[in-house]
């Protein structure tokens, strides 16, 4: 008996299967009250082992179930699905990812920007050439001025229509496009009011500037806004001798944020057909190029 219909998926990130069984999306319209779900390793013989048996359902996800890991990336698996109208086996399926992600080196493109802004100042009198880093001193203050960076929010803002739906290229590269805003913290440690209030509002300024110049060409440029906070720190019984004064700078910008998928499984490149009308036979093509 022809079996229930059952499409066999694998997750992109690797280690699990996704079985999506259209048939059971109306239980009650397909006379359907029970199901039961089976997998086996691809071998010479089947063994099949039970996931679930119970109530229909149009998705099941299975990341390793009755396993103690998540599927292995170097096994094929087959998969059957039983019902009252028969049984449906799909397979195999090996869930192999190459799953590298790569940082988008903003933080450290920021740094060198500010570093090179810093380098190229014509300073005045009493103010010192400023030093950027992204770590906080740990054993006693480096010599001041110096300034933090900090990636403290990122947060998504807008998403493009569809992004829910996997959509590969014929080439396997499917892009997931994205808005989102990040937030950068710039802390300024120096000796004195004025030094302090100097690199405050140059960054100011910088910030603007590298708006302009830098973060636009990539994308980064939906909004933008900063703000500012001096403070002074000058607590000499907590070993802070003799105190220093400091400003943190909020810098937002909200900008693109995508993530890039390669597939390495079979794509559908064309449909060739030869229907029949009326007794004239004719053949159809059928590109799926997206393009």
């Amino acid at each position: 008996m022809p079996g229930p219909t059952v499409n066999l998926l694998p997750v992109q990130t690797g280690g699990a299967a996704i079985l999506q069984m259209p048939d059971y999306f109306s239980p009650a319209a397909s006379g359907i009250t029970s199901i039961s779900i089976s997998r086996a390793v691809s071998g010479s013989i089947l063994n099949w082992g039970t996931l679930y048996a119970g109530e229909p359902m149009a998705v099941y996800v299975d990341v390793g179930d009755n396993l103690q890991e998540p599927l292995d990336p170097n096994t094929a698996y087959f998969w059957q699905v039983i019902d009252s109208t028969g049984t449906t086996e799909v397979g195999p399926l090996t869930p192999s990812s190459a799953f590298v992600t790569y940082p988008d080196q903003l933080s450290q493109i920021l740094i060198r920007l500010l570093q090179g802004a810093m380098n190229s100042l014509t300073l005045p009198d009493d103010v010192e050439r400023c030093q950027i880093t992204t770590k906080m001193p740990q054993n006693g203050f480096q010599a001041m001025p110096f300034m933090v960076v900090n990636l403290d929010l990122i947060q998504q803002t807008e998403v493009q229509i569809g992004e829910d739906v996997p959509n590969p290229s014929q080439n396997g590269n499917w892009t997931i496009f994205a808005n989102a805003k990040r937030v950068w913290r710039i802390s300024i440690l120096s000796r004195n009011a004025d030094e302090r209030d100097y690199y405050r509002d140059t960054l100011t300024a910088v910030f603007r500037v590298l708006l302009a110049t830098a973060f636009t060409p990539m994308g980064l440029n939906v909004s933008h806004s900063f703000q500012a906070a001096s403070y002074t720190d000058a607590n000499e019984w907590d070993g802070k001798v003799p105190g220093f004064y400091g400003a943190d700078l909020m810098m937002e910008i909200n900008g693109i944020f995508p993530a890039a998928i390669v597939y390495n499984y079979g794509l559908i490149e064309r449909i060739d057909a030869f229907p029949t009308y009326l007794g004239v036979t004719d053949e159809i093509s059928v590109p799926l190029d997206p393009g």
